[in-house]
C-alpha cells in the first residue's frame, strides 16, 4: 500500500586512522559500512505461477486482472569497505594522492529503474530472497593515483637557476598523471524470453554448478566467462541461477599531461598544454553478451572507452 509505505533508512558506521609520515605525507586507513532497509523495490503484483498448462491468466491469483507493477519498501542492502589513502602536500615540486578501496555491496535490487547491469523486475516477485546478490554498482577493487611534478629546472629551482632564454624555454614545466585501476561490475545472465511462461521476460537460466568466473589467463573477448556454467531451464519453470553472478571487464586508464606558462608581461601569460587520454592505448572492453540463447553468448564486441586521444591547447591569460 503506497499510503502505508515505511520510510527507507540507512545506518552508516566508519572508523579512520591517520598517521603522519614525515612533514608532508600522511597515511589514512579506514573502514566504512552501512545497513539499508525498506528500500524502494519494483516488483509485480498478481504475477502468474510458472507452468505449462492453462493460460497465464489462469495461473494468476486474480485472473481477471493483468500484471500490476508496484513499488514497495522490501529492498535491503549491505555495504562494507576498507579504504587506504596516501597523500603528499605540494612540497619541493611534488604532490601526489593515492587512494584504494576494497569493498563489497550486496542487495536485493539496485534501483527501481533498470540499471545498466541489472533487470527491471525480479525473476519471481514472490521470492525476493532469490534476488540477493552483488549490487549492480559493486566494485570490488578501485585505485586512483594522481601525481603533479614540477621539473626542478629554471629560475628559483635546483638546476639552471637563472633567468633569461633558458628559463623561458625549459623552466617551469609541470607533468601530471592520473592512473586508474578498477575491477568490473557484476551482471546477470538472462534468457531474454518468457521461459517460465508467466507473461514476463525477466527469467534467469539454470546454473550447472560450474564456476562462472574464468581464471584471468583464460578470459578473452571470445569467451569472457564460463558459458558452460549456464543452461536454459525447462519451459514453465524459473531458473536457479543467481543475480549478478558474472563480473564484467575492469578498467585500466592512464591519462598524462604536460603544461607550462610563458609569461609575457606581469599580468599576461600564455599557457601551453599537452594532454593524452588513455596514453598506453589500452583497450577497455565493453560488456559481453549475457543472453544464454544468443549465438554470441559470452563474447565481447565493443569497448567501453575510447582508444588513445591526444590534444594540444594554448590559453591566453590576462
Amino acid at each position: 500500500n503506497i499510503y502505508n509505505r515505511r520510510t527507507p533508512y540507512s545506518i552508516q558506521y566508519l572508523l579512520n586512522i591517520q598517521h603522519e609520515l614525515g612533514g608532508d605525507t600522511a597515511l589514512e586507513v579506514g573502514y566504512i559500512g552501512s545497513v539499508s532497509r525498506r528500500l524502494e523495490s519494483l516488483r509485480v503484483f498478481n504475477e502468474a505461477i510458472p507452468g505449462t498448462t492453462g493460460s497465464v491468466a489462469s495461473r494468476s491469483p486474480y485472473p481477471e486482472l493483468g500484471r500490476i507493477q508496484e513499488v514497495d519498501g522490501s529492498g535491503k542492502a549491505n555495504y562494507n569497505a576498507l579504504s587506504v589513502k596516501l597523500q603528499r602536500r605540494f612540497s619541493k615540486g611534488l604532490t601526489y594522492l593515492f587512494g584504494y578501496t576494497w569493498s563489497r555491496s550486496i542487495d536485493t535490487g539496485s534501483a527501481i529503474r533498470v540499471h545498466d547491469t541489472d533487470t527491471l523486475f525480479p525473476q519471481d516477485s514472490y521470492d525476493l530472497r532469490a534476488e540477493r546478490g552483488l549490487s549492480s554498482f559493486d566494485t570490488a577493487h578501485r585505485s586512483v593515483t594522481s601525481v603533479l611534478y614540477e621539473l626542478p629546472v629554471g629560475k628559483g629551482r635546483r638546476f639552471l637557476n637563472r633567468s633569461g632564454i633558458a628559463d623561458a624555454v625549459i623552466g617551469g614545466w609541470q607533468l601530471g598523471s592520473i592512473f586508474t585501476l578498477q575491477s568490473g561490475f557484476p551482471e546477470t545472465v538472462i534468457t531474454s524470453k518468457d521461459q517460465s511462461n508467466t507473461g514476463a521476460g525477466y527469467d534467469r537460466p539454470n546454473a550447472t554448478g560450474q564456476n562462472a568466473i574464468l581464471p584471468r589467463g583464460e578470459r578473452n573477448v571470445e569467451r569472457w566467462f564460463n558459458t558452460d556454467a549456464f543452461v536454459l531451464q525447462p519451459f514453465g519453470t524459473h531458473g536457479n541461477a543467481g543475480r549478478n553472478t558474472i563480473i564484467l571487464p575492469g578498467l585500466i586508464q592512464w591519462d598524462f599531461s604536460v603544461h607550462k606558462e610563458f609569461r609575457i608581461v606581469e599580468n599576461q601569460a600564455v599557457q601551453f598544454r599537452f594532454e593524452a587520454f588513455n596514453f598506453p592505448n589500452h583497450p577497455n572492453w565493453g560488456n559481453p553478451d549475457v543472453t544464454v540463447i544468443s549465438p554470441s553468448f559470452g563474447k565481447i564486441r565493443t569497448t567501453r572507452t575510447n582508444m588513445r586521444e591526444m590534444q594540444v591547447a594554448l590559453k591566453y591569460m590576462f
